[in-house]
């Protein structure tokens, strides 16, 4: 549960902080986030014992939000070492994380998790917490993986206006709604960030090419789709680059399954977007079996947008 006197009426970046080296990256990356976005950082910590036939609630409770206040010390000694100016607060939860985090969405602009913890509720990040928190999440969800580019200088030092990562920004789209409004919070975080956008569609392979001829029509085909995609994509950006200015923006169409495509941007990108749901491809990767094997086999940071913005 939540203090009354620690509740805020606007969160700014939320992070999720226990301590362990994932949670270190994500309130890194939150830091950040919060400074190129001029808002506030709350950083949350949640602890609960899990017995429901302990003789003293109360004695469980207490020590639950001692081993979280121990963490937020750990983390007011982390951000000390970065030059913050917007308000940074910390809240203490004795609760789920993922279901306090949730009902925290609703007052935040962002959610940010690192993609494992150190105990039972924030380790299950690629089970119970990354299924949940950004399947219904109010507010778009990021799940940092690994470690931030290592920029050479020292924390004190860093200016986190600046950007240290070129690599570009990734959206995967298939031409639905979530999928268009992924697209367009891809686009703010890469003017945000100072980086080009990188909107991508799967194209799967086409079956039953057991033969010379077969094989033959399926090349033929398979370049027609790829170009009616293409255009397509093209079409998107057109449109995309009249809601956001100054942004880079490129098409690429990727053979092979969209967990597949998903997977392999990750690795390229700074940060790779989707959307809750969709036709199918990205838009739709947390659904079912490909966004749990997409968030899985992740190699970099995703963030997961739902349709409706605050």
């Amino acid at each position: 549960m939540v203090a009354a006197s620690e509740k805020s009426p606007k969160l700014g970046v939320l992070v999720g902080f226990d301590g362990s080296a994932h949670a270190i990256n994500a309130l890194r990356w939150g830091a950040r986030a919060a400074v190129l976005r001029d808002t506030s950082l709350t950083v949350v910590s949640a602890h609960l014992f899990p017995f429901d036939n302990y003789p003293s609630h109360e004695q469980m409770d207490s020590m639950s939000r001692q081993i979280a206040e121990d963490q937020l010390t750990s983390a007011r000694e982390i951000l000390s070492d970065y030059p913050i100016e917007q308000t940074v607060s910390y809240q203490t939860l004795v609760d789920d994380a993922s279901g306090a985090l949730v009902q925290l969405s609703a007052d935040a602009e962002l959610v940010v998790i690192g993609q494992r913890g150190r105990s039972k509720f924030w380790s299950g990040i690629l089970g119970s917490v990354a299924s949940e928190l950004p399947a219904h999440a109010e507010c778009p969800t990021v799940i940092v993986y690994g470690s931030e580019p290592d920029t050479g200088e020292e924390p004190g030092s860093v200016d986190l206006r600046e950007s240290y990562d070129t690599r570009a920004v990734y959206v995967g789209v298939d031409g639905s709604t979530h999928a268009r409004n992924a697209a367009l919070v891809a686009a703010v975080e890469a003017k945000r960030l100072g980086v080009e956008l990188k909107i991508v569609q799967a194209l799967p392979y086409l079956t039953d090419a057991s033969s010379a001829w077969s094989l033959h029509a399926y090349e033929d085909t398979a370049q027609l789709v790829h170009q009616e995609v293409m255009n397509a994509l093209t079409a998107e950006i057109e449109v995309l680059q009249q809601q956001i200015t100054g942004v880079e923006m490129s098409a690429q169409v990727m053979r092979g399954s969209p967990a597949q495509a998903m997977v392999e941007c990750t690795q390229w990108a700074q940060l790779t977007v989707l959307g809750t749901r969709g036709r199918g491809g990205f838009s739709s990767l947390l659904l079912g079996s490909v966004s749990r094997s997409t968030l899985a086999n992740a190699r970099g940071t995703v963030m997961v947008v739902p349709l409706e913005q605050k």
